[in-house]
């Protein structure tokens, strides 16, 4: 019967860090004419999931910018209380702006 638990416990657990999340994007335009993409995936509990959201909005911000990308601001949940942190999932969200090829150097 403890096995069972403990299988029916593990089993959302381990699908929560199983896979690789899908990220969101909107963007916006600012007075200055370029515009700031805001790109935001899932994190599970387990503690490689930050590593897949990180490669997932890896991912995503090189296929909206194709000539690369600047990492403008990053936002990850606080957690406060530790003990909490096991059961709860986070997003982790980027704001980016594309290299600008279109300018020439002097």
């Amino acid at each position: 019967m403890k096995i069972q638990v403990l299988t029916l416990l593990a089993v959302p657990l381990l699908h929560a860090c199983a896979g690789t999340p899908e990220y969101t994007q909107s963007s916006m335009k600012l007075r200055d004419g370029t515009t700031h993409y805001l790109i935001k995936t899932r994190m599970g509990p387990c503690a490689n999931s930050r590593d897949w959201a990180t490669r997932t909005l890896t991912k995503g911000a090189n296929e909206i910018c194709k000539d690369g990308y600047v990492l403008i601001d990053q936002q990850t949940p606080i957690i406060l209380d530790p003990m909490r942190a096991l059961d709860k999932d986070g997003e982790l969200l980027w704001q980016i702006r594309c290299n600008d090829t279109g300018k020439s150097q002097s």
